[in-house]
């Protein structure tokens, strides 16, 4: 079942850019998602571009693994901020070692300024 006041072509795009965004910054692949949402490769690049949107089933699939929130994908809001340790719990070791270093970085660059 797909949300129906939700059909159109520029609320896909939108939901695409999104998950795009959010896919890449948690680090996963197209196939990791199509994975999780038990479609193709092929049906899930059509969701990223906007040209398929997602059920209902598939945002609880995407809550209940990435923790993303339906709200953000669907109307590009959310009300919860970044939970850092759910966030670190979530990710590996070599992912929270890369974080460290983006972040020491961030930081070095920021002080030198």
């Amino acid at each position: 079942m797909t949300i129906p006041e939700r059909r159109s072509g520029k609320f896909n795009l939108e939901l695409g850019v999104r998950l795009r965004n959010i896919r890449e910054a948690l680090g996963y692949t197209q196939y990791d998602f199509s994975r999780t949402l038990h479609v193709s490769e092929e049906h899930y690049r059509k969701i990223e571009s906007g040209s398929a949107g997602l059920t209902l089933d598939k945002y609880r699939l995407l809550f209940d693994r990435y923790h993303i929130e339906p709200k953000y994908l669907i109307v590009g809001e959310s009300n919860q901020k970044m939970d850092m340790e759910q966030y670190l719990e979530m990710c590996g070791p070599e992912e929270n070692r890369e974080l460290l270093d983006k972040f020491t970085a961030y930081m070095s660059a920021f002080v030198m300024r």
